[in-house]
């Protein structure tokens, strides 16, 4: 009988008609969103359905689509949500705060980890790196960006070009960095410390240290969006955003 019970309840809290929560997703929420979908679609009975790319790519999806037209939800950097928000693409419910993640270098799993402590130690560690990979500066992905200003600051760029390959975004960065393709690899925190495949080198030390505020958004007024924002303010989603590699807002 209580099983009964228990069913009962469960259907009556589902919500009478379930939504596809679309969301554009920067690469560095993907491990989290992965291991909060599941238990998201099972206590609302909406699904999630998410795409990752580049903040900034993601960000001008958005903004070159109607309100609403391509997204539900979004998890993008802080600024870009900003610019949403100016151009009038995003729900008038505030953002629910996720955290900071950093720009950071992964090596290979099993293989030694160079010293990066300072600004001298991490000049000697990228000259002595055989190849490196970033994300394309150019799609919008903030930590290839701020990597490659770094580069310009060391006097290094014209040094380390043959060495250097420019990936699409972080994600195929940390990849092809666990495939062994790559002796270093320059992501976001929560990129690098959720995979298996590699090592967490370190974040890039001060003063090309970086840290990069990111949140959740309403892109529609999507009951299933609006649901999936309140479960990411959840203990239990905040505990998976710490877990890979967000430090708390």
């Amino acid at each position: 009988m209580k099983e009964w019970l228990l069913a009962g309840a469960l259907l009556a809290a589902l919500p009478a008609h379930a939504d596809e929560v679309r969301v554009l997703a920067a690469g560095a929420a993907k491990h989290a969103l992965e291991e909060i979908a599941p238990a998201f679609e099972r206590a609302s009975g909406h699904t999630l359905r998410a795409s990752y790319d580049t903040v900034g790519a993601q960000r001008d999806r958005v903004l070159q689509a109607a309100p609403g037209a391509v997204a539900d939800l979004v998890v993008l950097s802080d600024a870009a949500l900003q610019q949403l928000r100016a151009a009038d693409r995003l729900q008038p419910r505030a953002a629910v705060p996720i955290g900071r993640v950093l720009v950071s270098l992964a090596a290979p799993a099993g293989q030694p980890l160079p010293d990066i402590s300072d600004a001298a130690r991490l000049r000697a560690a990228l000259q002595a790196a055989p190849s490196i990979a970033f994300a394309d500066p150019a799609r919008g992905a903030t930590a290839g960006t701020h990597f490659a200003k770094v580069l310009d600051a060391l006097a290094l760029r014209a040094e380390m070009e043959p060495k250097m390959t420019v990936l699409p975004f972080g994600v195929d960065v940390i990849t092809a960095v666990a495939a062994g393709k790559f002796a270093l690899g320059v992501s976001q925190s929560s990129e690098i410390m959720a995979h298996p495949g590699v090592r967490f080198v370190g974040g890039l030390p001060p003063p090309y240290a970086q840290a990069t505020g990111y949140g959740a958004a309403l892109a529609s007024g999507s009951a299933g969006a609006a649901a999936l924002l309140e479960y990411l303010a959840q203990p239990a989603a905040q505990a998976a955003w710490r877990a890979s590699g967000f430090t708390a807002p």
